[in-house]
């Protein structure tokens, strides 16, 4: 396994995370390849390629080499485990240091050589001037011997003695300095090379600065990880402010950003990349969406949270026919339609509200304040205890707890003062009513809306002022004046069931 040689042989496009990592490991990233090779390693120990190229990235060669112990814990059978372990060893130990050689002597039996030199030396020197000295004494004698004889020729001849004998001690001392210098070794200063010019290396080019940056963006984009991608191509695009491909792919990571902030609920922080994005490639069509919808989204939200629910349905259902799925519209459109009913309701607007009740119900079956809202809206359009008068089969039928319990034969409006169908309440209750415009006594009188200068509503078998009964033969026809006309018996029965405010459906 050579150190110069990755273990594996990959394709330089990255296609897998173990391929990421090579590509980053074989641009110089190593730190980067690292965490690739551990994340493969935590999914899956066995991963032999992982714990190969882990060792070939790692800090230092002894890291490598407990990596690759570790590894082969796991992977015990690896020829390539035991291969590598085996080279990490041959480089460690080509590394180390060769031991220190063990002194053959102790420092004291290099240092009294020089003293016995140093002690000859003197006793030579010693032994020449006593010598001398010896000489001298000598001369000295026979000097005064020749004193004796003239004192001029003593006095010069003293005066060369000495000189004589100075002269000579003098050399005797140069020649035992001359030999110490001999014997003693002389430190020579050491010499350096002379310094080497080291060329100039080339400026890389704006692709070999930009290469390992877009090793990043691939492994980053894979990941998903559109902060990390955001960052590497706005640093290619500092590098490459022309790049093409660096603008696409940079606006559609602010893009993807973006979404990661909506499903979030950080609508500014989505809002605000989602600029840049257009900025960046306004041609983009999905990103052209996102952005609108979005702000379609925020203006329903601020009717939503306004609880102007008119407005908020509105938007919202602009949204939902053209992304259903973007963040909580479909919820956020339910309970708008469920509150915009409730209104109605209020205002007694009551089929409007039951039609927007009902697609609220549609829209969130599983929300429970959307079906009570419902079913209160329908027992008001059709309570539990109501009257019904169906125009056409001249019949009144009579509801008690949602159960008919009552059925009449009725007399409907004449064609020339038809009764008017609709939903109303009985809205007067008195024993006998007077038609003065007909002469009329109209006995268990129910009235439920307004005709003109008048009111219709539920009466018994008309009298005259004569006495006379009208109409007991026309029941089951229309020959009132728009009241609805009983049998006097039944039409007592229901004036005693009816209360001010019973709901009455007429219909044709």
């Amino acid at each position: 396994m050579a150190e110069e040689t990755a273990p594996i042989e990959r394709s330089t496009r990255p296609q897998t995370l173990l391929e990421e990592g090579i590509a980053l490991a074989r641009s110089g990233d190593r730190a980067g390849a690292r965490e690739v090779f551990r994340g493969l390693i935590q999914k899956n120990p066995y991963d032999e390629d992982a714990w190969l190229w882990l060792a070939w990235v790692a800090e230092s060669k002894e890291s490598a080499l407990r990596c690759l112990e570790e590894a082969q814990r796991l992977l015990p059978e690896s020829p390539r485990v035991a291969e590598a372990i085996a080279w990490a060893k041959e480089q460690l130990a080509a590394e180390a240091p060769p031991p220190a050689p063990k002194p053959s002597l102790k420092p004291q039996a290099k240092v009294e050589p020089l003293l016995s030199r140093l002690d000859g030396a003197a006793r030579s020197v010693h032994e020449a001037a006593a010598q001398t000295l010896d000489d001298l004494k000598d001369r000295v004698a026979l000097s005064a011997s020749l004193a004796k004889v003239s004192p001029g020729l003593r006095g010069w001849a003293v005066s060369a003695l000495s000189m004589a004998a100075l002269i000579l001690l003098a050399f005797l001392i140069f020649l035992a300095a001359s030999q110490f210098r001999r014997n003693v070794p002389v430190v020579r200063a050491l010499e350096l090379p002379p310094p080497t010019l080291v060329e100039a290396t080339p400026t890389p080019s704006v692709a070999q600065r930009t290469s390992a940056l877009w090793t990043k963006v691939d492994v980053a984009w894979v990941r998903q990880d559109w902060e990390s991608v955001i960052a590497s191509l706005e640093q290619i695009r500092a590098l490459d402010p022309r790049n093409e491909e660096a603008r696409q792919r940079l606006a559609e990571a602010y893009h993807q950003q973006g979404l990661v902030y909506i499903a979030k609920n950080d609508l500014d922080a989505a809002a605000d990349v989602l600029n840049k994005a257009i900025r960046l490639d306004a041609s983009s069509p999905s990103l052209q969406k996102t952005h609108a919808d979005l702000q379609l989204y925020r203006q329903a939200l601020d009717a939503y949270w306004a609880k102007d629910w008119s407005k908020a349905v509105s938007l919202l259902q602009q949204v939902y026919q053209t992304a259903p799925a973007f963040r909580d519209t479909r919820t956020l459109l339910g309970q708008a339609y469920c509150y915009l009913g409730v209104e109605m309701m209020k205002k007694e607007e009551l089929e409007s509200a039951r039609n927007a009740l009902r697609t609220s119900v549609e829209l969130l079956p599983d929300w429970p304040e959307g079906q009570a809202r419902l079913t209160e809206v329908e027992n008001l359009i059709t309570p539990p205890r109501r009257i019904e008068v169906d125009l056409s089969d001249k019949i009144v039928t009579v509801y008690e707890d949602g159960k008919v319990i009552k059925t009449f034969r009725a007399c409907t409006g004449r064609p020339s003062a038809p009764t008017v169908a609709g939903r109303y309440k009985v809205k007067t209750k008195l024993d006998m009513a007077y038609a003065s415009r007909w002469d009329l006594q109209m006995p268990y009188w129910l009235g439920i809306y307004d005709a003109g200068g008048s009111e219709n509503g539920f009466h018994a078998l008309p009298i005259l002022s004569n006495g006379q009964t009208l109409w007991r033969s026309a029941l089951g026809t229309g020959c009132s004046y728009g009241c609805i006309v009983l049998d006097t018996p039944d039409a007592k029965w229901l004036y005693d069931w009816a209360d001010i405010g019973t709901v009455v459906i007429v219909t044709k």
